[in-house]
C-alpha cells in the first residue's frame, strides 16, 4: 500500500502535467480510451492516485505504459483536466525514478540543465572521436591542450555510466511491476507466449491503431501511413535499424565502402522510415493538428530534430560515398552525424525515447497476466 504524499502534485507537475486536480472524477477519459479493457483502467485511476500522491502505486503500474498518448481523453475531457498530458507526465516521472544517477529528472524538469547537458555531451563525443584518429592534424593540436588519455578515458566513463544506467532502469522496473504479478495456476507458464505477443505489439502498433477510431476523430478515415500510429512506427523502428546497421558496419567492414552491402541497404531503408516519421511528426507539431500535438516540451523538439538531422546527414554522406566526393564540407557533415548519432544513443535511457526499452517490459507484463486470467 502507497503512502499517501499530498505534495506530489505539485512534482509530477514539474514534468508536465496540467491542472490535473481539477479532476471530478467523471471517468469520461476511461470511456473514451480504445485501450480500456477490463485489466486495464485508465487514465482515470491515475489521476486519483496522483491527487493522493501514491507513488509506489504509479512506479509499479505497467498500465501507464500502455497508453499510446494519442490524447483523445484531453480532448473530451469537460474539466480541462489534461488526462493525456499527465499519463505521459507519468511516464517521464518514471523514467526519471527507475534511472539512478538523477540526471533524468534533471532533464525532464529544467530546459536550461537538458540544453547545456546536451552541449556538454556533443563536446565530449567530439573530443572522443578525435582520440580514434589521433594522427589527424586538428587531434594534434587538441592533445597538445587536453592530454589525449584524459579525453578517452572520459568518453569511456560516459558511455560506462549510460550503460549501466539503462540496465539498472530496466532491473528496477521489473523488480517493481513482479510486485503487482498475479500468481498464475501450478504448470501454466505464457513466458514464450508473452513475449511473441510483445514483438506482434511492435511489429504491428495493433493497439495503437485502436486509438483516434470515433466518428468525430481528426484522424478517422485518414490514409495509415499518415497516422500517429505510422509515424511512431517509422520513427522507431527507423531508429532501431539505423542502430543495427551501425552496429553491423563497425563488426563487418570499414563504413565508407560498398555501397550495396546488406547492412547499407539496411541502414537506407531505416534511414528513409527515420526522416519520414520525424519529418511527419515535426510538422503535426508545427501545424498543431491536435490537441496532442498542440504543446511540446522543449526536450521532445530537440529529441525530435536530432533524429531528423541524423537521418538527413546519414543520406547525404550516402551520396557523398556514392559519388566519390571528398571535400572539407562532408568531413563536417560526418561529424555533425556522428556526434549527434552517437548523443541519440547515449540519451537514449535518459530521454522520452527510453519508452521504448521501458514499453515492451510493461507490455510483457500485461500479455503475460491477460493468457494466465484466459
Amino acid at each position: 500500500m502507497s503512502r499517501i504524499d499530498p505534495e506530489f502534485a505539485s512534482e509530477i507537475k514539474k514534468y508536465g502535467a496540467k491542472d490535473f486536480s481539477a479532476c471530478f472524477n467523471c471517468g469520461n477519459c476511461t470511456a473514451v480510451c480504445g485501450l480500456t479493457d477490463k485489466s486495464v483502467n485508465f487514465p482515470r485511476i491515475f489521476l486519483r492516485s496522483g491527487i493522493l500522491g501514491l507513488k509506489d502505486d504509479i512506479l509499479q503500474s505497467r498500465e501507464i505504459w500502455l497508453c499510446y498518448a494519442c490524447g483523445e481523453c484531453s480532448e473530451t475531457c469537460p474539466r480541462q483536466a489534461g488526462p493525456g498530458d499527465y499519463m505521459a507526465a507519468l511516464r517521464r516521472y518514471a523514467i526519471a525514478s527507475y534511472e539512478p544517477t538523477g540526471l533524468t529528472k534533471l532533464i525532464f524538469k529544467s530546459n536550461p540543465v537538458f540544453i547545456l547537458f546536451t552541449i556538454f555531451l556533443s563536446v565530449m563525443l567530439g573530443f572522443f572521436l578525435f582520440t580514434l584518429k589521433p594522427d589527424h592534424e586538428v587531434s594534434r593540436w587538441l592533445f597538445t591542450v587536453i592530454p589525449y588519455a584524459v579525453i578517452h578515458n572520459m568518453g569511456l566513463v560516459i558511455f560506462s555510466i549510460t550503460g549501466i544506467s539503462m540496465a539498472w532502469g530496466l532491473i528496477t522496473m521489473y523488480l517493481k511491476l513482479s510486485k503487482t504479478v498475479v500468481k498464475s495456476e501450478p504448470g501454466k507458464s505464457n513466458f514464450v507466449n508473452a513475449w511473441r505477443e510483445v514483438v506482434k505489439e511492435l511489429g504491428t502498433m495493433n493497439r495503437y491503431q485502436t486509438c483516434d477510431k470515433e466518428d468525430d476523430s481528426y484522424w478517422k478515415n485518414k490514409p495509415a501511413a499518415i497516422q500517429p500510429w505510422f509515424v511512431h512506427w517509422s520513427i522507431m523502428w527507423g531508429f532501431l535499424g539505423l542502430l543495427l546497421a551501425t552496429v553491423l558496419d563497425f563488426i563487418l567492414k570499414d563504413p565508407a565502402t560498398a555501397i550495396w552491402w546488406p547492412s547499407r541497404i539496411l541502414g537506407t531503408v531505416a534511414g528513409l522510415l527515420l526522416v519520414y516519421g520525424t519529418s511527419l511528426s515535426i510538422t503535426y507539431r508545427f501545424k498543431k493538428v491536435t490537441k496532442t500535438y498542440r504543446e511540446t516540451r522543449l526536450a521532445d523538439w530537440m529529441f525530435l530534430l536530432f533524429l531528423w538531422v541524423a537521418g538527413i546527414t546519414g543520406f547525404w554522406l550516402e551520396i557523398s560515398v556514392a559519388f566519390g566526393a571528398n571535400y572539407l564540407l562532408n568531413h563536417i557533415v560526418l561529424l555533425i552525424h556522428t556526434i549527434i548519432s552517437m548523443e541519440l544513443v547515449l540519451l537514449f535511457g535518459f530521454s522520452k525515447f527510453a519508452h521504448a526499452i521501458y514499453r515492451p517490459l510493461a507490455l510483457f507484463f500485461y500479455f503475460r497476466e491477460s493468457q494466465q486470467k484466459n
